[in-house]
């Protein structure tokens, strides 16, 4: 085979997508989210878009990132040792041929070429598709990840909730709330008054993708998608919810969260109670099921006791490069 590596070029978008959804056929894209997501990253370099191409014919690809245009303060220098494979595969016809390891060697050296020390791969942040490796689906992509290197550091799991007819809960859920409201603490859907609130709770509590991905929403007049717990003036707590991938990604649908609450008011039942009125919010928007990408195993328990179910598991991985 007489195979190459090379960089992605000028007008290969659709052929790109094709053999995407051809290697990661659980996390398919389509043009308008590869745009969105990649070429208009501000971190997105073509020279780090590495496909594999065979007389004419693409048969694999690995997308690399390095951050050098910050989202928020600090984030250059707290990621200045670090890269990412956001997303890798190649096709089926090719699993017994060496094209898999040279994607993965070609990235390596791409971020040893940035002077990089620490490779994850999935969980870049805010564009990924996948919060690390689903090894069950892409064995073939895992394995050669594993022979180069990679290691796994931890877990952590897709689940999915049916809302329609009616989603379980915590039968105790509208006393947890008045227990709740007797210590001065409401959930309610975000209103205007209490939008400078969440703002300033989101840049103290959880700066970085979670106020970015806040205040796009809220950009787009979202504040209906929004439940929060107050007490006083104060929000203590919030979640959201919203639709897909695209450039409208930010309108109404099954995707839940993100989701927190500040940590000195925790185990309270706060958390289970905007759970729930989220999970209900959505529901009255028409929409039938929930979703999310990530949680660990102690939220996982939260979930469960809504429903959700376990979709796929995440091997979170990194490699260290070696000088």
């Amino acid at each position: 085979m007489a195979m190459e590596i090379r960089s992605y070029g000028f007008g290969e978008e659709p052929r790109i997508v094709s053999l995407w959804n051809r290697c990661l056929f659980k996390d398919r894209i389509n043009l308008e989210v590869f745009e969105r997501k990649i070429i208009l990253d501000p971190n997105f370099e073509p020279e780090g878009f590495l496909l594999a191409k065979d007389k004419g014919q693409l048969l694999g690809f690995s997308y690399n990132i390095v951050r050098e245009n910050p989202y928020f303060r600090g984030e250059v220098e707290r990621d200045e040792d670090k890269g990412w494979i956001v997303a890798f595969g190649f096709v089926s016809e090719t699993w017994d041929t060496d094209v898999g390891h040279r994607l993965v060697q070609e990235s390596i050296e791409y971020h040893r070429s940035k002077g990089k020390k620490l490779i994850e791969y999935g969980m870049y942040v805010p564009n990924y598709f996948m919060p690390g490796m689903d090894a069950d689906s892409y064995a073939h992509e895992y394995g050669i990840l594993m022979r180069n290197g990679f290691k796994e550091v931890q877990q952590s799991f897709a689940m999915d909730a049916n809302l329609w007819p009616m989603f379980e809960h915590p039968q105790n859920i509208v006393d947890l709330e008045d227990d709740l409201k007797k210590e001065g603490v409401e959930i309610l859907v975000l209103t205007s008054e209490f939008l400078n609130p969440l703002m300033s709770f989101l840049k103290k509590y959880w700066q970085g993708d979670w106020y970015r991905h806040a205040r796009e929403l809220l950009l787009h007049n979202r504040k209906r998608q929004f439940v929060i717990a107050v007490k006083g003036h104060d929000v203590i707590g919030y979640c959201q919810f919203w639709g897909g991938e695209g450039y409208e990604w930010y309108a109404p649908g099954s995707h839940f969260g993100p989701f927190g609450v500040r940590e000195d008011m925790r185990d309270r039942g706060i958390g289970t109670v905007l759970l729930y009125r989220c999970l209900c919010s959505m529901k009255e928007n028409g929409i039938h099921n929930a979703f999310f990408m990530s949680t660990g195993a102690d939220a996982r328990r939260l979930y469960e006791r809504f429903g959700f179910k376990v979709s796929r598991v995440w091997r979170h991985m990194e490699l260290e490069v070696r000088s």
